[in-house]
């Protein structure tokens, strides 16, 4: 657990031997100090919407002076403040070295789109859709296929939902509604260079059911690898998420038995490549029309690659 102690409170032996330092300010606002490369007084300030950044600052220990970047939290409430914890615990404690101003101006601004959520018009089908996601990771983890958490997308605009190998992939499509139809574009599932198997799962709203965000924390848990942890719980903030929000609520047991399998093979689809000089096909398809695989085969076919 990060413990944030008072700026003044820092030792000379902590200025001298740390890079990133996470403390408060005079007005109890979280910040996180991290060293300078260069012994640098010109100053710089610049805003974003939820951090103030000061470059360049010289702190003093009785005569000693040190030389810091200050980046400060411009929120106290306790959603901005876990995400500020956050890029401290997965993005600048991992900086090993000091770190010059430019470089830091550059990694700021990369980080604004960790804080960006989803517009409200566009925000329930993408909590249905990673509702899905998350609840195919979790079902396959526990039905003996761990290694499923290791081959998810960190990154939310590949093909495909997971890469099992470089010649295999699984595509995980969501619906809440009565049918099992899904749309797919056409070369996520036509392929004659790697092996598809789809993810089809069928959700039921419940006021009591578990929510988008009790589904994260139970699956959080499942990763290890910092970068897959910080790509999660930056999916969070773009569902718009939090302890507080906790999102759409689905039936757990319609869940559990209406997921389903399949090879994309063998799902009903448009045959043969696009043809030169036409792009972005997509159609819906109705997977209850093809044959299913039992969650056992499956294991063992993603196991043999």
């Amino acid at each position: 657990m990060v413990v944030y102690k008072y700026i003044s409170a820092i030792s000379p032996e902590e200025l001298n031997n740390s890079v990133v330092i996470a403390c408060t300010d005079e007005d109890g606002y979280k910040c996180i100090l991290i060293k300078n490369l260069e012994q640098k007084t010109t100053t710089g300030n610049f805003q974003t919407d939820n951090l103030d950044i000061k470059l360049n600052r010289v702190l003093y220990w009785g005569n000693q002076p040190y030389y810091f970047h200050v980046i400060r939290s411009k929120k106290q409430d306790k959603y901005s403040s876990d995400q500020f914890t956050t890029i401290f615990e997965y993005i600048f404690k991992k900086i090993e070295s000091p770190i010059n101003d430019l470089d830091l101006s550059l990694l700021i601004m990369s980080l604004e789109d960790y804080f960006k959520t989803t517009p409200d018009p566009n925000r329930k089908q993408l909590q249905i859709g990673v509702f899905g996601e998350l609840f195919t990771i979790q079902y396959l983890y526990n039905a003996g296929y761990p290694e499923i958490v290791s081959k998810y997308h960190t990154d939310f605009f590949s093909k495909h939902d997971v890469e099992i190998s470089s010649t295999m992939r699984m595509e995980i499509k969501t619906t809440a509604g009565e049918k099992r139809i899904h749309r797919f574009k056409h070369d996520q599932i036509f392929r004659n260079d790697i092996k598809v198997y789809v993810s089809s799962v069928l959700l039921e709203k419940s006021q009591e059911g578990l929510t988008l965000y009790q589904l994260f924390e139970q699956v959080l848990p499942l990763f290890s690898d910092p970068d897959s942890i910080l790509a999660l719980k930056k999916l969070m903030i773009q569902c718009g998420v939090s302890e507080e929000e906790q999102g759409m609520s689905f039936a757990l047991e319609k869940a559990l038995n209406e997921i389903r399998f399949y090879d994309a093979n063998s799902l009903p689809m448009i045959k043969g490549n696009q043809p030169d000089g036409v792009t972005n096909i997509e159609y819906d398809v109705d997977c209850s029309l093809a044959s299913e695989i039992g969650v056992v085969e499956l294991s063992k076919r993603l196991q043999f690659k």
